[in-house]
């Protein structure tokens, strides 16, 4: 019996997890706790940079606007975010 394969697997490259995990922890940033994950998604965008990807940058500016725009939304008046 033989199986049928669909094709090879594609695998991540060294850096393009770091970066994955990066620009999730940039996307949390923006409601919840926004100087960790901030932070996080920085060292991640870092750690992507450094094993080659080239996105790495864009990770690490990515989560610096959304750590500026979670400390931003933090800063407005309750009446403003909530019901």
């Amino acid at each position: 019996m033989s199986t049928a394969s669909s094709g090879p697997v594609r695998r991540l490259q060294p850096g393009q997890a770091a970066a994955l995990w990066g620009v999730v922890a940039a996307a949390w940033a923006v409601f919840v706790l926004p100087l960790f994950c901030g932070s996080v998604g920085v060292i991640l965008g870092g750690v992507a940079w450094y094993r080659g990807e080239r996105r790495g940058r864009w990770v690490i500016v990515a989560a610096i606007v959304c750590t500026l725009l979670g400390l931003g939304l933090a800063l407005l008046p309750d009446k403003f975010v909530m019901n």
